[in-house]
């Protein structure tokens, strides 16, 4: 008994002489450095759009960054596409709290951007611009597949002015009937660029570009650029983790995997005064779902 007592008391000594020992082996020592990997495997800067604040409460009508859902055209080939992916979206920045959708260019002739799920087999578009005083229609047709296209203002349209507001629409049609099908919109303001920050942008890459539009807030040219360098580059995967970013960066993630086509040409139609605002039939071919008041 007296034997299995000191064995016991031989085990508990050699346990508690242990612990110190133990826990100074747990301790980080000061030879420890940070780790020093390849910069490729550092994380690369994400790009970010810089949100410009909110346009002045006068901007006019609530816009529409996606359009309502419909059952597409007779011969419609998406009809088996979940009805999130088939919804028509303008690829702008969207500020929720005033259901503004609005953004900033440099460019006279900007680029539109847009998801469109209809195809030119049985659909078209138009783009409408409207300012104070005129609107006019672009008419244009769409890609053969589902996809994100670019409709840019062609070289014989109006150039944007610096200190007007513009509000466009984006109407989708069917071919055989021209009926209505659905309808994203609205605002885009030209931006006079500050002289360093246009000094900066005149002399970078395009891919330099992309990042100065996008910190100082200018989505369409920011949007435009790495677009077109995306339709360039398709296997450069910077430009897909640029792009991915900077959707993300507006709350349109669910975007980032869609192709990028090349679509479209668009051709003015008509020009419409002020006297012809106000008529019931104009109103209802710049946006059919509901009536709004010009200068509102």
């Amino acid at each position: 008994m007296n034997n299995s007592i000191k064995l016991s008391l031989t085990i508990i000594l050699a346990l508690i002489n242990a612990i110190p020992a133990q826990a100074q082996l747990a301790k980080p020592t000061d030879s420890v450095q940070p780790s020093t990997g390849n910069a490729s495997q550092q994380p690369k800067n994400r790009l970010i759009f810089q949100t410009p604040p909110p346009p002045p409460p006068n901007t006019g009508a609530p816009g529409q960054r996606r359009g309502g859902g419909s059952r597409g055209c007779l011969n419609e080939t998406t009809q088996n596409v979940p009805l999130e992916s088939k919804l028509l979206i303008a690829l702008v920045p969207e500020y929720s709290s005033l259901r503004v959708v609005s953004g900033l260019t440099t460019q006279q002739r900007p680029t539109f951007w847009f998801y469109v799920p209809y195809t030119s087999d049985s659909s078209y578009a138009k783009l409408v611009i409207e300012d104070e005083k005129d609107q006019t229609f672009y008419k244009t047709s769409l890609a053969q597949s589902p996809g994100i296209i670019g409709v840019t203002l062609p070289t014989t349209s109006s150039p944007l002015e610096i200190g007007k507001q513009y509000r466009w629409y984006f109407n989708i049609y069917c071919k055989q009937n021209n009926k209505f099908l659905t309808s994203v919109e609205g605002n885009v303001q030209l931006l006079a660029l500050k002289p360093n920050v246009q000094d900066q942008i005149s002399k970078a890459t395009p891919k330099q570009q992309v990042a100065l539009y996008a910190a100082n807030g200018i989505w369409y040219d920011a949007l435009t650029t790495l677009a077109n360098l995306r339709r360039t580059f398709r296997q450069d995967t910077n430009l897909v983790s640029d792009w991915a970013s900077l959707l993300e960066s507006v709350d349109l993630q669910n975007l980032v995997t869609e192709p990028i086509l090349d679509c479209c040409k668009p051709e003015a139609q008509t020009a419409t005064t002020q006297a012809n605002i106000a008529t019931a039939n104009f109103r209802q071919e710049r946006r059919v779902p509901r009536t709004l008041d010009v200068g509102n």
